[in-house]
């Protein structure tokens, strides 16, 4: 039976998939922290904003992601400092803790949290309470915790890399959201979905051989990528149906009717080839387009043999 979700991204009919959100559901209105993991693009940042909406805290839902931030400014970032406390620090900054007092903070990548700032975070879930660097001024810990991660983090607490004590006091309630390639019976559903999304009311219908194209790829990408794909086909699509040549004009830059879908690693091999030429590889918003990593895109680079252009943009 397929599974209302306000979020396309996780409109599913997979049983492991509709059991985590039939958890969520009663997770969502208690005030316990939550940990989500799960591959990149697998929706975590959405299924954490879907946790704060249906929650019953009224301050604001704030988002930090720890991957994205140098250690001492993710310490401020998430404390706050009251004065100049480092080069960058020049002035007085309220921290996502105290931002999202009485609401949620989402701390994304949770594992990139530096040995200070998880130290700071587990003395302020256990005494209620934290100072913003630089300050005497005592802060409420009112905030929920929402911490989602596409790392092995229970690998890094055994290791000795991230906190124990921290790590079980983060996933009071945890879920694991499978990837795309798990949830295969949901790629049709996923796909249309998208396409009566990004098509409005003239949206087109995916045809048999174009759902065959996608249910063959692996999606490194997850959901990201393919609701990235199915924008594309939708723009490409000329009539009242996606077909298997109009993914393959995704992936060409022009090619024109085939007879049968093309075989996986060759669909893909043009689709990041075509990316990459788009971007002028420039990898970071290849990657970004394609739904995967910086580290996966360099991979295939070197798989498919690719040899970067000497007129690229640096």
């Amino acid at each position: 039976m397929q599974r209302p979700s306000p979020l396309p991204e996780l409109l599913t009919q997979f049983a492991p998939l509709t059991a985590v959100l039939t958890l969520v559901e009663r997770i969502a209105p208690t005030d316990a922290p939550v940990m989500i993991l799960g591959e990149p693009g697998t929706g975590k940042t959405l299924l954490a904003r879907a946790i704060h909406a249906a929650s019953r805290r009224g301050g604001a839902l704030v988002e930090v992601d720890a991957s994205a931030l140098p250690t001492d400014l993710l310490d401020l970032e998430l404390f706050g400092h009251e004065g100049a406390t480092s080069p960058m620090a020049v002035s007085r900054k309220t921290g996502a803790l105290e931002l999202g007092a009485q609401g949620t903070v989402l701390i994304d990548e949770i594992a990139a949290l530096g040995h200070s700032a998880q130290i700071k975070l587990l003395s302020a879930l256990s005494k209620g309470s934290f100072s913003p660097a630089g300050g005497k001024r005592r802060v409420d810990m009112t905030a929920r915790i929402i911490s989602a991660t596409a790392h092995p983090i229970a690998t890094m607490v055994r290791d000795g890399r991230f906190n124990d004590d921290l790590f079980e006091g983060l996933r009071t309630a945890h879920v694991e959201l499978p990837p795309l390639r798990e949830r295969r019976t949901d790629i049709p559903l996923l796909a249309q979905q998208f396409a009566a999304q990004f098509g409005g009311l003239r949206a087109p219908r995916l045809t048999p051989e174009a759902i065959g194209v996608l249910e063959e790829h692996d999606w490194p990408g997850n959901v990201r990528e393919l609701r990235n794909v199915v924008e594309r086909a939708v723009m490409a699509a000329n009539g009242a149906e996606i077909q298997a040549r109009d993914l393959t004009f995704l992936v060409s830059h022009g090619a024109t009717g085939i007879g049968a879908p093309l075989r996986l690693s060759e669909l893909e091999r043009r689709h990041i080839q075509a990316v990459l030429q788009q971007t002028q590889w420039h990898q970071g918003r290849a990657a970004a387009l394609l739904g995967i990593s910086c580290k996966t895109l360099y991979r295939k680079i070197r798989e498919y043999g690719f040899e970067r252009p000497s007129n690229a943009r640096d």
